[in-house]
Parts: C-alpha cells; structure tokens; sequence
C-alpha cells in the first residue's frame, strides 16, 4: 500500500508540473499570435453550443452582429455517446433560435462517423467553449484565442474544477462575482490573471427589461399557482457531484402534482443530460424514460420543459430543484424557492454558494415538499425580505452598463 501510494503522489507531482509547463508555453506564444488576430477583419467569434438551457449569451451576440469588426458564429456541440435521436434533436432546437436571429449556425457533428468535426474547419480566430472541463484542446489550431464565459454559476468548492489546462490558457474567462475572481486565484495556477468579473449574461434578461415571450404552461385557470420542478442529473453511483434524489421522489412529485391539479399548475425541468443517464439506467431505460417525460407533458396541469429557461422562471411563482447552478439563478426572479437537499449543508459549495442556499427554504421529504407548496398557494413567504436584501447586495450588476456590454468592451481591448 505505501509503494501504491508513493506512486500515486509522484503521478499527480508529474501531472502538476506538466500542466505548469503547459501553461508557460502557451502563454508565451499567447503574446506572438495576439496582434497577428488583432489585425484581421473581420475576427471570427465562434460559440460551441450545446444546448439551450445551458446558453445565456443572446445580447452578447447581436452586439458583436452589429459590429462589423467582428463576426459571431455558431457551431452546435454534440456529444458522441448521446443517442442519435437526442443529438438531432438538440441540433433542431439550436438551428430553430439562432437561424430567425440572422446568425450563422454550422453543425459541428458529423453524424456519418459519431464525431465532432475537427475546429479547423470553421477558422475561428477566439473560441468560446460552453464547458472548461468537456473540451478538445488537442484539435484547436495554434493560432486561436481561447475564451471562457461559465454557462453556469460555479458554486462548488474544489480546485479540479477551477484549474484545469483550459481555464489556465484562455486568453479571457468571464465570472459573474468579485468571490468567483477570487476562487481561480487561489486555485488556477495562473493565479486568475486572464479573469474578468462581468457579471452574469442571465442578469441581463432579469433586470434590463426582458419580456417573457415563451409560455411554457398549461392552457386552463390563469389563477392556480405556477410551480417548476427542476432535478439534477446526479443520479449515477459515479458521478462527482452527489445534488440529486430524483430517483428516490420522482413517482411521488408526479403523484403530488395531479394531487394539485385544482391549485398548481406544474412544469418538470429537469436538467439536459438527465435524461441521457435515465436511458443509461437499467431501472429505468429508454421505454420508461420516455413514458416518464410523456406523462408530465400530459397532465391537464403539467408540462415539460427541456429548452431556454428565462421566460420560464419570469412566469413562475415558485421553483422546487437540486440544481446547484439554479441556486443562484432562480433567486434573480425573487420567488419562492426550495432546496431539495440529502443533507444540512453540501460539502462542496463554495462560500456563495452557501449564501445563495442560505436564502432558500429546504427539505427532503415529500411531506416537506406539499408544505412548501401549501406557502406557495398561500402566499405564505417568510424568507422575502432577506431573500431581497441578498439579490441586491450579491446578484444585481454593479454600475449602469449590461453583462453583454462589459463582455463586449473586453473583447474590444483586442484592437488596442
């Protein structure tokens, strides 16, 4: 055992000093192709997308549309192991938002041989990825500038999700807070130098004055209650995070909500890649899966929501999840909000995370759940105020310009 162990220790020693000499390198050659990108017009500004729930950057894209320094695109991001099925019905969603925009939408999957196309073939000069941990840095040509926008708020506590070879060598990440400034600087070993504090895309639409278009609920009385269940898609034995007891109440919250079909109206939110792991599951499977999902869209006070969530949580007036990104989004609409949790606190939130999960009521049981909803249809909310003076203090950006706008004026510095 302590032969095993010696090994282990000088595996993750060679494994830290070759990513630090990656990073060194990269950064020198990061000052050679700067101004050789700075010089061309337009500069291509290629988005991986892989789906729409996970995509938060609409403003940030018109902008650059209307400037003609810049040309955005976007390439659709499929993974390899989700059925056929799934990846072109992602590719759908994603060529039905962006086409009526007057973006350019590519496909970057080649469904003949179930592989991503290599990024040379869409000559970006900056490449945004929509993961810092699912990327292909092997297949980017030398000469493009990675960047980073989260498509989630980062509430965990643990170094291998900040410091990894991506966040390291992108020439720009864009955080949402000065704490999440903080954390890649104590845990990149770039020490955070290529990290600007934006604000998050999601605030745009919550406080510029966004008009929900989408109506993602059930025809019937205007007047029941409108409640979002939102699960996690940590479900599997394996699987880092640990957030989700989907399996353990999912025939339970759908019981529950034909329980309220006079009083609540619902929609199941469930998280993209839940589904994918379901099919993978052998108690559950493709056949009970799908009958699953089927079951929510056929409730006369349900439905199911897959797609952008924005016009959703504006529409709501209360979300049940165990989604750690939504603890902080959801709070944007300042509505009643629960926590399924497994236990008191979760170990791997990090400090505004823990805030942020402050500010919301709690429970695991179902007999909790019908409480909850019980306030909701009362108007029973005894978390409001401080829930508001959290939103003001942490979440509402600072200053009179937008998320998308300080992004943009970054990406501007290119030019001087």
């Amino acid at each position: 055992m302590r032969i095993r162990s010696v090994l282990s220790a000088c595996y993750k020693l060679k494994e830290r000093l070759r990513l630090k000499l990656s990073i060194l390198l990269y950064n020198r050659h990061l000052s050679r192709i700067l101004p050789e990108i700075a010089s061309r017009r337009p500069v291509r500004i290629m988005f991986y997308v892989n789906n729409l729930s996970m995509w938060k950057n609409d403003r940030l894209l018109m902008i650059l549309k209307n400037d003609d320094r810049f040309q955005p695109f976007i390439v659709t991001y499929l993974y390899p192991s989700d059925t056929t099925g799934h990846k072109k019905s992602l590719e759908q969603q994603l060529r039905d938002h962006f086409s009526p925009m007057g973006i350019i939408i590519e496909s970057g999957f080649d469904f003949g041989r179930n592989r991503l196309y290599p990024v040379s073939r869409f000559k970006p000069d900056i490449l945004f990825y929509p993961q810092p941990y699912r990327n292909r840095l092997k297949d980017i040509p030398r000469n493009v500038l990675l960047s980073y926008i989260p498509y989630c708020f980062e509430m965990e506590d643990e170094r291998h999700f900040y410091n990894t070879l991506y966040q390291n060598i992108c020439w720009k990440i864009f955080v949402p807070t000065e704490l999440h400034r903080e954390l890649k600087a104590r845990y990149n070993f770039n020490g955070g130098r290529n990290v600007v504090v934006s604000g998050n895309p999601l605030a745009d639409y919550f406080f510029d004055g966004h008009i929900p278009q989408a109506d993602n609920w059930p025809a019937g009385d205007p007047g029941l209650k409108r409640i979002i269940w939102a699960p996690h898609h940590s479900i599997l034995p394996d699987d880092i995070l640990d957030y989700s007891n989907f399996l353990e109440i999912a025939d339970d919250m759908l019981a529950t909500a034909q329980k309220y079909q006079d009083r609540v109206q619902f929609v199941f939110k469930p998280h993209p890649m839940l589904k994918e792991k379901l099919y993978k599951l052998e108690s559950w499977g493709i056949e009970r899966t799908d009958s699953y999902y089927e079951a929510w869209k056929s409730l006369p006070n349900g439905n199911l929501s897959e797609g952008n969530y924005v016009d959703l949580f504006m529409t709501s007036d209360a979300l049940i999840h165990d989604c750690s990104s939504f603890t902080a989004e959801y709070l944007y609409v300042n509505k009643p909000v629960m926590y399924l949790t497994r236990k008191e606190r979760i170990d791997a939130f990090n400090d505004f995370a823990d805030a942020c999960f402050k500010v919301h009521y709690h429970g695991c049981s179902m007999p909790e759940i019908e409480s909850f909803i019980d306030n909701v249809i009362n108007g029973t909310d005894p978390m409001a105020a401080i829930r508001t003076s959290f939103i003001n203090e942490q979440l509402r950006p600072k200053g009179d310009e937008s998320v998308a706008s300080n992004i943009y004026k970054e990406l501007c510095k290119l030019f001087e």
